[in-house]
């Protein structure tokens, strides 16, 4: 991947879209030309503009979302630019940058949210699962359940009986693998499909017992941490922290990733 250098190491680092991992969609490239311009120029606020309209005309692309992270980072937009970077993060899960970037930035970020600890077994099946995207991992379950129906077909269509062994233990290998593969496939629809991310991108917002102002404060964020989102009743959104703190908050304080 080229990198375009700018004025600040890590944090200031665009990427080309042409050439990035993540391939270019048929977007505005113009438009895309005119971002990164804009931001080599120290234009932040227009480099913003022109990313954002990339975005609003429905292209999902890890390269944009990454570039688009930069530029909020550097109008001292921490919680947006945390955003971005996640966004960036759910389509390109492997790329070095945005991961340093998502680390460095939690340095600036004022809460300190601290885990609740893990099994061993938790953390190993989450960075398994979390390894690849689900489309990434739909092929290769696909291949997979090709693969083993060839070698079923070897192992019932030949004369040979120790091809057909060894095609038929080969077989059952790759299947159980895809088998291994779907299930992981099938729990990665369920969580994206019943459990939501958030970014709180308020400067600070107060977490309240219920939805409504009329409940007591429990406690007060500030932007940039991650949490999950349950429900969403009249504008308002029932959240948890990874320490097991619960609340509710203004949806408007949030985005969605």
């Amino acid at each position: 991947m080229m990198r375009i250098p700018c004025t600040l190491a890590l944090f200031a680092t665009l990427v080309s879209a042409g050439q990035a991992a993540d391939p270019e969609p048929k977007l505005l490239p113009s438009v895309f030309d005119r971002a990164n311009a804009s931001y080599e120029s120290g234009d932040f606020t227009g480099a913003e503009a022109f990313y954002r309209r990339i975005i609003d005309s429905g292209v999902e692309n890890g390269v944009v979302f990454y570039n688009l992270g930069n530029a909020c980072f550097k109008q001292k937009k921490i919680g947006q630019a945390i955003y971005y970077w996640e966004k960036a993060r759910q389509i390109l899960p492997h790329d070095a940058d945005t991961r340093v970037n998502l680390e460095l930035a939690g340095l600036y970020v004022v809460d300190r949210i601290e885990e609740v600890p893990a099994s061993l077994l938790t953390r190993w099946l989450k960075r398994t699962v979390g390894f690849l995207t689900m489309e990434q991992e739909s092929w290769l379950v696909l291949g997979l359940f090709l693969i083993a129906n060839i070698l079923a077909a070897v192992c019932i269509c030949t004369r040979r009986p120790s091809v057909a062994v060894r095609a038929l233990v080969s077989a059952l290998a790759i299947g159980l693998l895809a088998l291994v593969f779907a299930a992981s496939l099938t729990w990665k629809a369920y969580e994206s499909k019943h459990t939501n991310r958030g970014v709180v991108v308020a400067e600070r917002v107060e977490i309240r017992s219920g939805p409504g102002t009329e409940n007591i404060t429990v406690f007060t964020l500030h932007e940039g941490i991650v949490l999950r989102v349950h429900s969403q009743v009249s504008g308002w959104y029932q959240v948890s922290l990874p320490n097991g703190w619960s609340g509710w908050l203004p949806s408007n304080s949030v985005w969605i990733l």
